[in-house]
C-alpha cells in the first residue's frame, strides 16, 4: 500500500491525545525503544506482586500509555480500577475517609456497567481497540458480574455512613472478590496532573502521606502517576515514602525511536503493514521531531507538531513532511 499525506490526515494518524482505550494498542514499549526491561516489564512484574508503584515522569512523557499498555485489554490476569481525579473536587482525596468514599463510588460506577455498555464503550474508539479482544473479563474493571455488582452496591450503601474502618473492610471484601477469581486488582491514579498548581501543594503532600498509607491496607496493587514538579516542594524520599517501587519514564535518544512511534501510529490507525516512512517523511524530518521532543520532554507535544506539520505539508502541496515543516510547526506553538 502506497502511503499518502492525505490518507494520514484523513485517519488522524498523529493524534496526540487518543482515548484511553486506544493508548495501549498505539504504545511502543520503552523497553523496546531503548533496549531494557526497566519500564513496561518492571511495571508488569511489580503489579503482579501487588506492589505500591510510583510511575514518575512529566506531563505528556508517556505515563498513561505505559499504564494502558501494561494493564490494557490484551493483558491477562489483571484488573485495573482507574480512579478519576480530573472532574473531582480536592475534597475527594484530601483525607482517607473521602478517598474511601470516592473509591467506593468508582466501584459502584463499574458495577453498574452492563455487558452491552462495555461493547458500546469499546466500539466508540478511533478504530484501534476494535482490533483487539473486546469485552472480556478483566478489562477496565469490567470484571464485575451481576452477582458481584449487587454485592458492591450493597456494601457501598451499607457503608455510606460507616466508619473508615468499616469502609476499608468493605473495599477489602470487594477487591478480595477479584483475587478469588485469580485476578490481580490494580488501583490506578493516572490523572494526577490536575494537582500541578501552587494551590495543590498541601493536597499532594496529604495524598502521598495519609492517602497512600491508607490505600496500602487494601488487597490490591497500586499505581500512582507522579510528576517531577512535586519534588520542588517535597523531596522524593519523603513524598514517595510509601511507594516502594519507583519507575522513571526514560527519555528517547534517537530518531529511530521516533520512527518506531510514527510507524506504529500509521500501521495501527491507517491499517497498513511493513510501513516505509520514506514515503511520507523526508530526510531529516524524524531528527527534527526528536529535537521537539528533547526540548519539551513531551511525546504528546512531538505528536502535536507532527500533526501540524502534516497539514502544513498538505497546504504546500508537498508529497512528504520535511524538516522545514516540522520546525515551522514547532515555532507556530
Amino acid at each position: 500500500m502506497t502511503l499518502s499525506l492525505e490518507a494520514l490526515a484523513d485517519a488522524y494518524a498523529f493524534e496526540s491525545s487518543p482515548r484511553r482505550a486506544d493508548l495501549g494498542v498505539l504504545h511502543v514499549p520503552f523497553d523496546e525503544l531503548i533496549g531494557s526491561n526497566r519500564t513496561e516489564a518492571r511495571l508488569d512484574a511489580s503489579v503482579r506482586r501487588h506492589e505500591p508503584i510510583a510511575l514518575i515522569g512529566a506531563s505528556g512523557c508517556g505515563k498513561s500509555s505505559v499504564i494502558a499498555h501494561v494493564l490494557g485489554p490484551t493483558t491477562e490476569g489483571v484488573v485495573p480500577v482507574y480512579v478519576p481525579l480530573v472532574a473531582a473536587p480536592s475534597q475527594t482525596v484530601d483525607t482517607p475517609e473521602h478517598l474511601a468514599d470516592h473509591l467506593l463510588a468508582t466501584l459502584v460506577r463499574l458495577a453498574g456497567s452492563t455487558g452491552e455498555q462495555v461493547e458500546r464503550d469499546l466500539a466508540d474508539t478511533t478504530t484501534v481497540t476494535t482490533r483487539v479482544r473486546r469485552g472480556r473479563a478483566g478489562y477496565a474493571g469490567r470484571w464485575i458480574g451481576a452477582d458481584v455488582a449487587a454485592e458492591v452496591l450493597h456494601q457501598a450503601q451499607t457503608e455510606r455512613n460507616a466508619t473508615l474502618a468499616d469502609k476499608t473492610d468493605a473495599l477489602a471484601q470487594i477487591l478480595g472478590t477479584v483475587a478469588d477469581g485469580h485476578l490481580v486488582p490494580v488501583i490506578v491514579f493516572d490523572d494526577t496532573d490536575r494537582w500541578l498548581s501552587y494551590e495543590s501543594v498541601e493536597l499532594v503532600a496529604r495524598f502521598f502521606a495519609e492517602g497512600v498509607r491508607w490505600l496500602l491496607e487494601l488487597p490490591a496493587a497500586l499505581v500512582v502517576a507522579v510528576h517531577p514538579r512535586y519534588f520542588e516542594t517535597t523531596s522524593p524520599a519523603e513524598l514517595l515514602g510509601y511507594l516502594d517501587t519507583r519507575i522513571d519514564i526514560p527519555s528517547l535518544e534517537s530518531a529511530s525511536a521516533v520512527d518506531a512511534i510514527l510507524r506504529r501510529r500509521i500501521e495501527t490507525i491507517v491499517g497498513t503493514s511493513d510501513t516505509s516512512l520514506t514515503e511520507v517523511l523526508a530526510s531529516g524530518a524524524s531528527a527534527a521531531v526528536l529535537a521537539v521532543y528533547r526540548e519539551s520532554g513531551s511525546l504528546r507535544r512531538a505528536l502535536q507538531v507532527c500533526h501540524t506539520a502534516l497539514h502544513d505539508a498538505l497546504s504546500d502541496g508537498a508529497q512528504m513532511i520535511s524538516a522545514r515543516h516540522v520546525v515551522a510547526a514547532a515555532s507556530a506553538g
